[in-house]
């Protein structure tokens, strides 16, 4: 996606590695941008394809952006894990937050 496009508040598809999770409308999920890394739990709801195993994308909220690079931050359970830093080419647009 193009840094043009990318503003505080869109809501993005972020690429992401699936496992199961402990209930059955939940999955583990390990997100690594090349600049940041995030793991934790999500409802499944907030994956895209929403697989039970394997490659997918998880939806994030754009918090803020520079010209090198965009902060996201994840709606799930993460015992480390806080906002995260991608690249504008690793975000997949998926539209506007609800107001």
């Amino acid at each position: 996606m193009k840094t043009s496009q990318i503003r505080k508040g869109l809501v993005v598809w972020i690429p992401c590695e699936v496992r199961s999770g402990p209930f059955p409308d939940e999955r583990r999920v390990y997100v690594q941008t090349g600049l940041s890394e995030w793991f934790g739990f999500v409802n499944t709801s907030e994956l895209k394809s929403k697989v039970e195993i394997g490659k997918d994308s998880v939806r994030a909220v754009v918090i803020a952006t520079t010209p090198d690079h965009v902060v996201v931050g994840i709606q799930g359970q993460s015992p480390a894990s806080g906002p995260i830093q991608a690249k504008p080419s690793l975000i997949t647009s998926y539209g506007a937050v609800a107001t």
